[in-house]
């Protein structure tokens, strides 16, 4: 069932972040009444520049249903919106590259996130295509305690500018030309192809899975996925390549391959 966020929940585009420090702290929503109540947050954000001056300013952004809502859609938010459970979000300043990608939030324990965005004109100088894997540039960790542990691993994003140049309306060809994934891609039989990472034990020709919408129950082997969805309305594409950096938030009971997490507007 997708999340819904209230439509009072959405902090106004002219509120911004809290100053930031040199240690990391909560966004505080300044609207005096939420959906969520006064709830603590679930994640602390510190949004910094390529090196590492903070942008106070840095808008947040949830992909979520509004309430009365069909689509997913973009939503401001205060951290004490965040609702627990896989949520994908955007960062964003102007003049920056924005930078888009989930993040595992749960009642119990604190995520302490930070965030490096990249300026314009720096991410076009060093030439990226439309058909490149993104980076991801933050720092996550769920803290409990005395524990830390790390929710981002190794990563990359497909974004909608790259699945926009691709005419194929299919995953298979639409990942066989994407660069920077890490991922081995291979034509099979009936124009399909096999989508293939490296496994737990090293080898690099273990089948992926894909994870719909951040949604544990809604996991496909690779083929099958390609079969029942096309990328028409797809948001982004976030790549576990190793078996082993999946943080434990999104690994499937009984995976020991790579993960696809596929963010659509429709379901």
């Amino acid at each position: 069932m997708a999340r819904r966020l209230s439509r009072l929940s959405i902090v106004s585009p002219r509120l911004a972040l809290t100053a930031l420090a040199a240690l990391i702290v909560g966004l505080t929503p300044p609207a005096p009444v939420h959906a969520q109540g006064d709830r603590e947050a679930l994640i602390q954000i510190e949004v910094r520049d390529s090196v590492g001056l903070p942008l106070p300013d840095a808008a947040v952004e949830v992909f979520t249903v509004m309430d009365g809502g069909v689509f997913w859609e973009w939503a401001r938010v205060g951290a004490n919106d965040l609702p627990a459970g896989i949520n994908l979000l955007r960062f964003s300043h102007p003049g920056y590259a924005p930078s888009t990608f989930s993040v595992p939030l749960r009642a119990g324990s604190v995520v302490s996130l930070r965030v490096r965005l990249m300026p314009e004109r720096d991410s076009l100088a060093r030439g990226p295509t439309a058909l490149d894997a993104r980076d991801v540039n933050a720092i996550g960790l769920a803290i409990e305690g005395r524990v830390k542990t790390d929710i981002i691993g190794r990563r990359r994003v497909v974004e909608r500018a790259a699945v926009d140049a691709d005419a194929t309306h299919r995953f298979g060809p639409l990942m066989r030309r994407v660069r920077n994934t890490e991922l081995t891609v291979v034509p099979a039989s009936g124009g399909s192809f096999r989508v293939q990472s490296q496994g737990s034990t090293g080898r690099s020709n273990c089948p992926m899975l894909v994870m719909v919408n951040g949604d544990r129950r809604r996991v496909f082997p690779f083929a099958t996925f390609d079969q029942l969805y096309g990328t028409q309305d797809i948001e982004a594409i976030e790549v576990f390549p190793r078996a082993g950096s999946i943080p434990n938030s999104y690994q499937v009971p009984g995976s020991r391959c790579g993960l696809l997490v596929a963010w659509f507007k429709t379901l």
